[in-house]
């Protein structure tokens, strides 16, 4: 790990930076291919590519839609992507990996029929999760959606800044 500039960000070397970006895109692969696949398969296989919160989502919603009465709806998004791994920890374990998404299209299906019912244009749009290197497995997985970039983000280079807590509510918040 070396510090990058004086705001005292961690980046990993450049073949790390490369594994992060090929595992989101691994991950995010599967789980577009694994909407159409046995629940079973996808409750097992999840943990091959999710991690800690967002593991959790991942198997609640996939006990809700087992659990459900209703027509199994699922979405697919397409695009294009830009990656950028940034802001690891100082052990390296973690990352904040923001992606670039442009052509934006949302494609929702009948999961039981496969049929096609509806597409969406979302425009461009950039959003960020936090990745962790799980060392038992040897890769990088998606932990947790942190959120997505307001409009027009990245048309001036920009910082990205964690911050540890949301501040106190404030206006009509409060």
């Amino acid at each position: 790990m070396r510090r990058v500039h004086a705001e005292a960000e961690w980046m990993a070397p450049e073949e790390v930076i490369h594994q992060v970006r090929l595992h989101y895109l691994e991950s995010l692969n599967w789980l577009h291919d694994s909407m159409f696949g046995s629940w079973a398969t996808q409750w097992s296989d999840a943990s091959t590519y999710l991690h800690g919160a967002f593991l959790k989502r991942h198997q609640q919603a996939l006990l809700t839609s087992r659990d459900s009465k209703l027509p199994s709806i699922v979405g697919v998004l397409r695009c294009d992507h830009t990656l950028e791994a940034r802001h690891f920890s100082q052990q390296g374990g973690d990352c904040l990996i923001v992606d670039h998404q442009v052509g934006r299209r949302m494609a929702t299906y009948n999961r039981d029929s496969q049929e096609r019912l509806h597409t969406q244009d979302l425009g461009d749009g950039a959003v960020v999760y936090r990745m962790h290197y799980d060392a038992k497995s040897r890769r990088w997985k998606l932990e947790q959606f942190v959120q997505e970039l307001p409009v027009g983000w990245g048309s001036t280079r920009r910082r990205l800044r964690e911050i540890g807590s949301l501040p106190p509510a404030f206006g009509r918040d409060s």
